[in-house]
């Protein structure tokens, strides 16, 4: 299958993994705007799972595997990254992060969401992957 054909794929998952994550994120840190919070978290979120995540589900989507660890590493590796250098690329005025520990945790939990829906959307027997 083409990319065109499976694209639909990728973007039930990115949608997916985003209201997940909005739902994750209200969890942790709820707040008494939750309703604006997961409508804002969820727009946000696609954004960084189209860019970063998309590119790397196409490559390990070649040797498709329903939950396998060594995926699960390599989505939180990159998340752990990809999150580290966006806030590093804000500089100084902004820094919304303070602890590295919750930066761990988000950038994990965002992987693992992602993985999962990986997992269950992508990752079927029914199809060659490209």
């Amino acid at each position: 299958m083409t990319f065109k054909e499976l694209l639909p794929y990728h973007a039930l998952t990115v949608i997916s993994s985003s209201i997940s994550y909005s739902i994750f994120l209200i969890i942790i840190e709820p707040s008494y705007r939750a309703v604006i919070a997961f409508f804002m978290i969820l727009l946000i979120t696609i954004i960084p799972y189209s860019v970063a995540a998309v590119p790397l589900q196409i490559f390990l989507n070649k040797w498709p595997k329903k939950f396998n660890v060594f995926y699960l590493f390599t989505y939180c590796v990159v998340a752990i990254l990809f999150l580290y250098i966006s806030y590093k690329l804000q500089g100084n005025w902004s820094d919304p992060i303070w602890n590295y520990r919750k930066m761990f945790i988000f950038a994990v939990g965002a992987a693992i969401i992602y993985w999962f829906w990986d997992s269950v959307i992508m990752n079927k027997k029914e199809y060659p992957y490209y």
